[in-house]
């Protein structure tokens, strides 16, 4: 049987944010407050993300420079989003490779998050040796320094476990119910109930008492071009504590599809070589189930239609790392 391809989702050219001109006065004005410096430039916004809220670097009067975010009121996941990383940024403990919060407000409905300027660039375009081993420090410097978790959901391992939308995915697929559809594996619908089986059996194997990101994938990262490279997490918005392992795990199905020896690091890393295999193969079917559900659903308010795209990409990458790993023959 021949596999449609993965769709292919370009993660430099994913939102569609203003420029920093196109900014109102007042927003501006606050984030000349919270840098201490008056804003005299500013580069072009990032292309990656799913939104269309303002994310880009800008040059202060003084020569430094710094990032800034900014959220409109129409775009409420945007501003809640915000809110969450300013609180979460301030609370993380000392040397979680994260940005450094500089500063936070509302005004007009906006919310404005100002950070410290990180160099480096977006891993996995394709992921190289450097970049792998880069980010498996910084994971385990967030199991090392981040145990026991004290930010975020208390319960996040236990939370996507037993998440109500991804049960109902997994009963679907269980019952012959799900919708299938040509842009998703062929070899699904002869496997679904093995996925759901998988998802369904998840309950605990998730829980922990480590800081997790929760959304640690390469668009999420930054790698300094330095030898030895260095890994930094942004975007801190849904974190909590799990088992050390699930945001490493997480990165795993991305890393297979472009020929990285992901068995190998299953293998030899500290964070996963003692772990069951099978509550490996229960979080990639979550995940993959995650993914699965409203995929053809219109995205959020303030958000771009590259989040249905990768939400499609992630799913293929999930089942297929998953029917390798269990040997599902096509």
């Amino acid at each position: 049987m021949t596999l449609p391809p993965a769709p292919s989702v370009n993660y430099t050219d994913t939102s569609r944010r203003p420029a920093w001109s196109q900014l109102p006065g007042a927003v501006r004005d606050v984030v000349t407050r919270l840098a201490g410096d008056a804003v005299v430039s500013a580069s072009a916004p990032v292309g990656s993300g799913f939104t269309g809220a303002y994310a880009g670097t800008v040059t202060l009067a003084g020569g430094s420079r710094v990032f800034v975010k900014a959220g409109a009121p129409d775009q409420p996941h945007v501003v809640g989003a915000l809110e969450q990383e300013a609180v979460v940024l301030a609370a993380l403990p000392r040397g979680v490779p994260a940005p450094t919060i500089l500063g936070f407000a509302s005004v007009d409905g906006w919310s404005l998050l100002v950070l410290g300027v990180v160099e480096g660039r977006m891993p996995g375009q394709p992921w190289t040796p450097a970049e792998v081993e880069a980010v498996h420090r910084a994971c385990l410097v967030m199991a090392d320094v981040g145990t026991p978790c004290t930010v975020g959901d208390p319960a996040l391992g236990r939370a996507l476990s037993t998440d109500t939308e991804i049960l109902a995915v997994a009963r679907t697929l269980a019952d012959g119910s799900f919708v299938d559809g040509p842009e998703l594996p062929r070899w699904l619908p002869g496997h679904q109930a093995r996925v759901a089986e998988l998802v369904l059996s998840a309950e605990g194997r998730f829980d922990g008492d480590t800081l997790c990101h929760g959304d640690l994938r390469p668009d999420n990262l930054l790698v300094s071009v330095d030898e030895p490279a260095v890994a930094t997490v942004v975007d801190w918005n849904w974190v909590g504590a799990a088992a050390a392992w699930v945001d490493w795990v997480g990165l795993l199905p991305l890393m297979a599809a472009q020929g990285v020896d992901t068995d190998a690091l299953l293998a030899s890393s500290p964070l996963t070589r003692a772990v069951d295999p099978d509550s490996v193969d229960a979080y990639v079917a979550t995940i993959a189930a995650y993914m699965l559900g409203g995929y053809r659903d219109e995205p959020p308010p303030g958000c771009t239609p590259a989040l249905r795209r990768h939400q499609l990409l992630m799913a293929h990458l999930f089942l297929e790392f998953l029917r390798g790993r269990r040997g599902w023959l096509v």
